[in-house]
């Protein structure tokens, strides 16, 4: 069913299809959901449970190697069920046609939910100095994450040629030089001055 939703998107999977892939009569496959946008939030739903188990990671490091250097990568399989969650998932963020749409309503509250679990995960590795300097740095810090992991996953969607494993490890580089400021700014003066 994954696959259908990704390669087919939301206007062109109807419950048809869905009957036909699953193995379902039509009339079971609306038993179980009442519509296309019950279908594609349930979806979205069971693609985030598995995005919360892939993305329990150590560090920002490690979040963006798996988020850029891997799933955007190969997120335009559409057998691909760990990353089917981003190829439906911007089709809800990118189609404002389905404002009032249950599938996309869900799609903006897990986003959201997600943004602070990243939050909650980057603010614990992070220098206590950096976040004294600045108690928002973990907000700042995955804003900057989740919009270069959005801008991978369209890249690799419009197929081009790039090593999204070094784009990784590349913004991973920058965010900590980021951090490090923020901790080294928070240093007192005098010790400041020292390591110069």
């Amino acid at each position: 069913m994954l696959a259908l939703a990704v390669e087919a998107g939301y206007e062109g999977t109807t419950m048809a299809d869905v009957a036909r892939v699953s193995g379902l009569p039509v009339g079971s496959v609306y038993w179980h959901f009442e519509s296309k946008e019950q279908l594609f939030a349930a979806l979205i739903e069971y693609c985030f449970d598995i995005w919360k188990k892939d993305h329990e990671l150590p560090d920002n490091r490690a979040v963006l190697r798996r988020s850029i250097g891997e799933s955007a990568a190969r997120s335009v399989d559409p057998k691909n069920t760990k990353e089917a969650f981003w190829v439906i998932a911007l089709l809800f963020a990118l189609e404002k046609r389905l404002e009032g749409n249950r599938a996309r309503q869900k799609y903006l509250q897990i986003r959201e939910e997600m943004f602070e679990l990243m939050v909650a995960q980057v603010e614990r590795t992070m220098p206590p100095g950096a976040l004294a300097r600045e108690p928002q740095l973990a907000r700042k810090v995955v804003t900057l994450g989740r919009a270069l992991t959005d801008g991978f996953y369209i890249a690799a969607a419009a197929g081009d040629d790039i090593d999204f494993a070094e784009m990784a490890d590349l913004s991973a580089t920058a965010m900590e030089a980021l951090v490090e400021r923020y901790a080294g700014e928070s240093a007192p003066a005098a010790a400041r001055a020292e390591r110069r």
